[in-house]
């Protein structure tokens, strides 16, 4: 019968760990204060290390001509991550669930100079399931460490996947990204899912620009020449990344209008071009854009607002929508017709319309949680909306309207496009029709978002709202 004992030969071995009986090796770890020495086994540190076996097998170790032991100096390595290596190597044991993120990772460095794979992925893997609050800590730290060992390139992918997702990690406290090396930030700005305005990643790129040059002012509008030359050279590779072309007018000019000396000119002349000319295609800086919704009429803001909306939520959600939005149809692209509407939208789940009121910035749509289809009858939610925005760039000017009468929430009818309310707010090729009487009405099933009837349309896009 063949039995493993696995357990008594673990124990075994942390005995001889905890007594260091006959141990034949010296470890220096740390350094100055810090340093302390520790015993070990050669025969352990062969077996479970490539890095030690080859080191006792040549001529690399020093041999104490006094006791004949093995002589190592780490400075580079604390004592207790020295420790910790020597439990995994004598016993297979690491508790790592109270050590805090500089520690895990200085543990992963030591790990990968010794080469334990072994316990590389056990400790990357614990990190990455507890990766935002070790980021939280030290976010700069974390990245630079990670980014600088190959080995710990999963550390390194979901640390810029944690910081793009959730900026305000490293962009929001206490200016830690100032002290980020340019290789770091220009990993980030690379990113295309940084979620966050474009124009609010070129005032925080400038604002880390300015903080690299002790001389400089923080304050842009009193430079003179010499000191935009200086901004321009310690910005030329970030600026490369910069997603102009997704830069409102209205913030180009406020944001990026007063540092325009520091943008090449045919990068410049080439953001004016686009803004000029309709359907320009940008020669510069063309990324894709990072904008979390495909859409002509709507900002990253307004897909959070909707979030909230849908979430019933009292706050606006701040960076991070917990839903997709996937378009599905725009008119300006397809057509107007609503029986193109019903092919692209029909059975899709739940949809977002948004519509644009010509000659204006004024937005109207709803929210429908439920099939669209062309059954020519009502459908109950309670949890679908119409809203407004008087001013599309101020989502502070939005009117909500939940349903009121969760019976009559859409009205499918195949002759119509979107149909909110037993014909409340409806989206018929290029008109808007709005129906809603102070008194009673049946048509009131919504509350009121106080817009006119008759509105003529400019564009609408209907969204596929998928849960992530």
């Amino acid at each position: 019968m063949n039995t493993k004992f696995l357990i008594d030969m673990a124990d075994d071995y942390k005995q001889l760990y905890e007594t260091k009986e006959d141990y034949d090796v010296i470890i220096y770890a740390g350094e100055e204060s810090n340093a302390k020495e520790i015993h070990a086994h050669s025969v352990v540190l062969r077996t479970r290390s490539a890095y030690f076996r080859g080191a006792l097998a040549s001529n690399w170790a020093i041999k104490n001509e006094d006791n004949g032991c093995f002589i190592f100096k780490k400075p580079n390595i604390s004592p207790s991550i020295f420790e910790l290596i020597l439990k995994f190597l004598y016993f297979g044991d690491v508790d790592i669930k109270d050590l805090e993120g500089e520690t895990i990772l200085d543990l992963l460095v030591a790990s990968d100079e010794f080469g334990l794979t072994t316990l590389i992925d056990h400790v990357q893997q614990y990190f990455i399931e507890n990766q935002k609050n070790f980021l939280q800590q030290n976010p700069v730290g974390m990245l630079h460490i990670a980014a600088r060992h190959e080995a710990f390139n999963k550390i390194e992918e979901f640390s810029l996947e944690t910081i793009c997702e959730n900026p305000e990690i490293l962009f929001d406290s206490n200016n830690k990204y100032l002290s980020l090396e340019e290789d770091l930030l220009i990993l980030i700005l690379k990113h295309d899912g940084l979620n966050m305005d474009e124009s609010e990643i070129w005032e925080r790129v400038v604002k880390w620009g300015i903080a690299q040059n002790t001389e400089l002012n923080d304050d842009v509008t009193k430079f003179n020449y010499d000191d935009f030359e200086l901004l321009k050279k310690t910005l030329q590779r970030c600026t490369q990344y910069i997603r102009f072309h997704d830069i409102s007018m209205p913030d180009f000019y406020h944001k990026i209008l007063p540092c325009m000396s520091i943008l090449p000119k045919n990068l410049f002349d080439d953001i004016l071009r686009c803004y000029m000319v309709p359907d320009a295609v940008p020669l510069y800086n063309a990324f894709p854009s990072r904008r979390n919704i495909n859409s002509i009429l709507i900002e990253k803001t307004h897909s959070l607002l909707f979030a909230s909306w849908i979430d019933k939520k009292n706050e606006i959600y701040k960076n991070t929508s917990p839903y997709k939005f996937v378009l599905l149809f725009r008119g300006s692209r397809d057509g107007l017709q609503n029986n193109i509407f019903h092919q692209k939208c029909d059975n899709k789940g739940a949809t977002i319309v948004v519509a644009k009121v010509l000659n204006s910035n004024q937005l109207v749509g709803g929210y429908a949680p439920i099939n669209w289809d062309m059954s020519n009858q009502c459908k109950s939610s309670s949890d679908s909306y119409i809203f407004s925005f008087s001013d599309s760039n101020n989502v502070s000017s939005a009117e909500l309207g939940r349903v009121s009468s969760p019976s009559y929430a859409i009205y499918c009818n195949s002759s119509h496009g979107p149909n909110f309310g037993d014909s409340q707010l409806i989206i018929s090729g290029n008109y808007i029709n709005y129906r809603y009487n102070n008194g009673f009405n049946s048509n009131n099933h919504y509350q009121n978002i106080g817009i006119s009837n008759g509105l003529q349309i400019e564009d609408y896009e209907v969204f596929q709202v998928i849960k992530k």
